[in-house]
């Protein structure tokens, strides 16, 4: 009886040191994909709203404007975005589709564009997200 004691005490000590360390990898590994928070330096961010980053996280998609061009930059794999940009009329000013798994990084040139308000509007099958920006 008193192997067996010995033998119980000496199994549960030893799972208590491997839970440990497996906990103590976990906190310690490193961070993989570092997402960006801003945009290329020289674009004014442009706040988005929606959906479409529900489950991604807050730096998912990255928008930024600035006088001749738009910058969309995808930190994760949404699979095909549609990318409208809206005039402050409601017409279409720009469009396309994008495979994010393919590219992550999208410039819209912009330089005949009026001056005013537009939206960027970027649609996918799991949800949408748009923002406005402010072009002089």
């Amino acid at each position: 009886m008193n192997k067996k004691v010995l033998f119980l005490i000496v199994f549960c000590a030893l799972s208590m040191f491997t839970w440990e360390a497996s906990a103590i990898n976990y906190l310690s590994a490193p961070i993989i994909n570092s997402e960006i928070a801003d945009p290329p330096q020289g674009f004014e961010k442009i706040d988005l709203l929606g959906d479409l980053m529900l489950n991604h996280g807050p730096n998912a998609v990255v928008a930024g404007a600035n006088e001749n061009s738009v910058y969309i930059g995808f930190n994760q794999d949404f699979g095909n975005v549609s990318i409208t940009i809206y005039n402050g009329a409601g017409l279409v000013a720009y469009s396309t589709v994008v495979d994010t798994s393919v590219q992550q990084v999208v410039i819209i040139p912009i330089t005949t564009a009026a001056s005013g308000t537009y939206t960027v509007v970027l649609d996918n099958a799991n949800g949408y997200a748009e923002g406005d920006f402010e072009r002089n």
